[in-house]
């Protein structure tokens, strides 16, 4: 996306040691523009810059820039981010008009030492120059900032592969603090089907347009979510540059999402503009953060077009080679010729969206939704709306019939316990009911929270930004995923409480690509056991699709609670032969006699010695199954395994539930819309 208000920087070259260089600033007033730090671990950090219009009339598109040393920005929310230090960040469609007097926030999160930086911007005030402090002054790297001039938002630098590697704006040299010696680097290239080179979604091996190096070019399928996977070892956890050869002769970019580790170390976009023909190749270079041993490179096409033949992937930087592929998922990955891209082909998925519609009513996850939509009096709508963090998301536990008003935040928000996707269908009502505006808005930033969230496999993690740990897989649990899915659904169909105008059809594109992408996450991951489909872990990998152990008493197992919200969710799908395939085979599992204790129920109040009592007529499910035996287990917080709940810690039987009636709300509706 091009803008006259996007602020650029030019880089001029110098023959000086690295250590001598400097950066010349424009530096505005910053008045209208601040920049703070939100949350700081030491390796990383989180922060928010705010933008005011301080001039007498309405502003319609903002962009900011900042430059920060050392500081790798992996992901950002409330604006697009493109560049790599300097960064720039522009509006989106619902916060880039600004009446005088009125701000927008937005937030992003770093790798490395956070700063103090200085942000520029036609709406941080009068400019005026600047240099930053060197030891050595013998020289300084000139930079100019005009606003009148504008860039491509991408967050690579593209260059022609006629021109040399260093007209890019970023550099595969380390900066050091030694003038008289430089890191050593190295250049490695990985070519299609060779070593480092993983899967792809299409063709492996394409030679039908010219111009390529080595054996020929990948092609990846026509369809948003296509991807390209390389493994690449590394000698030490440093910075380095990746470089795309590439060709794309379609007439509209071809964007791809990469992920570092499956966003783990770095989610960025590659900008992949169109190069006039298929035989016109370029280069496109971005700055990335690998980890020292394996790392796993991904790039996903972000368009229904697909990604743009790729020759190439050339990593610059410490020592690297050729990584494992072992832990890559594998794919349609095929290496027989095909018809070469052209800017007509028509898109695909790999999930067909063919297929008939159940009923909504009595569906476990349609229900949910109603009921959110007045979980609360509509008298506590401004006290939900002042909880929501900066990113869009709302903490969770919040009873906002008790509470007073909140103050935003900028902590990682979370989908955990219903949280962000109950206050989205509420405020979403409360905007149907009153038209005011605030709550659309907030609606909107929730929505653009989730979808940010995404890993590029469909999987959606507990928190965003990422926390690390076991948060970051993707969450079934308290059927966070599930429901956030079935929300971003109904948003797509504008059905209630969506039926309005607080969304577009830009915004229900995406959310339906959102959805088609968490449905085909869901279906790699069900589990088979013994060669059958049966159910879902209470969290799963977000890039290997396995289950995955949360805290110490959760471990990797088949989750007769959490599967109930998946099956529910697939059932609000066009029941096409894959998820019909799933839905009978989860059914199935819960109506065995072999997975719910018949004549049974689960008692809470008798937790303390023995919450499974005898009940006639009634089924209890466990909350936990082994993935190979199908046996109901239990867990105490040393992680030790149980199948008698008497012979657990009492703290660990009364401070959780460990069985329940969970498959009585999936069975009925799979009877009544023919399942059973």
């Amino acid at each position: 996306m091009k803008s006259s208000s996007i602020i650029f920087t030019k880089y001029a070259k110098t023959s000086f040691a690295i250590s001598a260089l400097a950066y010349v600033i424009a530096s505005p007033t910053w008045a209208a523009c601040t920049y703070k730090v939100t949350n700081n671990w030491g390796s990383g950090f989180t922060g928010e810059i705010t933008v005011t219009n301080d001039t007498t009339s309405t502003v319609n598109g903002w962009s900011v820039s900042w430059q920060e040393s050392g500081v790798s920005v992996t992901n950002a929310w409330n604006a697009t981010l493109s560049g790599a230090n300097p960064y720039t960040a522009s509006a989106l469609g619902w916060n880039a008009t600004l009446a005088p007097k009125a701000s927008a926030s937005f937030g992003f999160q770093a790798n490395g030492t956070a700063g103090a930086p200085k942000v520029s911007g036609s709406l941080c005030g009068a400019t005026t120059s600047s240099i930053a402090s060197s030891k050595t002054s013998t020289s300084v790297v000139s930079s100019s900032i005009a606003s009148s001039r504008a860039v491509s938002s991408s967050k690579a630098s593209v260059t022609s592969s006629s021109k040399s590697s260093s007209s890019a704006a970023t550099s595969s040299v380390p900066k050091s603090n030694s003038s008289s010696s430089l890191p050593t680097t190295s250049s490695f290239t990985i070519q299609e089907e060779q070593a480092g080179f993983c899967r792809v979604d299409g063709i492996a091996t394409e030679n039908t347009n010219t111009g390529y190096t080595g054996n020929g070019y990948t092609n990846s399928n026509n369809a948003q979510g296509s991807a390209i996977v390389w493994a690449v070892d590394a000698t030490t956890s440093s910075r380095h540059t990746l470089t795309f050869r590439f060709a794309n002769g379609g007439t509209t970019n071809r964007n791809g999402s990469l992920l570092i580790n499956g966003g783990s170390n770095g989610n960025y976009t590659v900008q992949l503009p169109a190069t006039g023909s298929w035989t016109t190749w370029q280069t496109a270079s971005i700055e990335i953060d690998l980890v020292q041993g394996n790392n796993n490179v991904q790039l996903s096409s972000l368009t229904a077009d697909g990604l743009a033949n790729i020759d190439s992937l050339k990593i610059e930087g410490a020592q690297t080679k050729a990584g494992a592929c072992s832990n890559v998922a594998s794919s349609s990955s095929s290496s027989v010729s095909s018809v070469a891209k052209s800017s007509s082909s028509s898109s695909s998925s790999s999930l067909s969206n063919t297929g008939t519609l159940l009923t909504l009513d009595g569906n476990p996850a349609a229900s949910w939704l109603t009921k959110s939509r007045t979980k609360w009096n509509a008298s506590r709508a401004d006290i939900v709306l002042s909880y929501q963090q900066t990113n869009g998301g709302w903490p969770k536990n919040l009873d906002y019939n008790s509470v007073s008003a909140g103050s935003g935040g900028s902590d990682s928000g979370t989908i955990d316990n219903g949280a962000t996707i109950t206050e989205m269908v509420y405020l979403a009502e409360i905007y149907k009911t009153g038209s005011n505006t605030k709550y659309r808005d907030a609606v909107r930033r929730a929505a653009n929270f989730l979808v940010s969230s995404q890993y590029s496999t469909g999987a959606l993690p507990q928190f965003y930004p990422l926390k690390g740990g076991y948060a970051d897989h993707a969450t079934f649990n308290d059927n966070g995923m599930a429901y956030a899915l079935t929300v971003l659904d109904f948003a797509a169909n504008k059905r209630a409480p969506f039926d309005t105008d607080v969304f577009n059809d830009t915004d229900r594109a995406k959310f339906k690509t959102a959805v088609s992408k968490g449905t085909a996450y869901i279906l790699k991951a069900q589990w088979k056991q013994n060669g059958v489909l049966t159910v879902w872990c209470a969290q799963h990998g977000a890039t290997d699709y396995l289950p995955k152990k949360a805290r110490a008493y959760e471990l990797e197992s088949l989750s007769g609670s959490e599967s109930v919200g998946v099956l529910a969710f697939l059932m609000t799908q066009p029941q096409t032969a894959e998820i019909e395939k799933a839905v009978r085979a989860g059914v199935a599992w819960f109506n065995s006699p072999n997975t719910y204790l018949d004549g049974y129920t689960y008692d809470s109040s008798l937790a303390a010695t023995n919450p499974i009592v005898k009940k006639a007529g009634s089924k209890m499910w466990y909350r936990f199954y082994d993935l190979n035996t199908n046996r109901g287990f239990f867990s105490d917080r040393d992680g030790s395994k149980f199948y008698d709940i008497t012979q657990m810690s009492e703290e660990r039987r009364t401070g959780y539930s460990w069985g329940g009636s969970y498959g009585n709300s999936i069975i009925p509706f799979a009877q009544k819309v023919g399942y059973l």
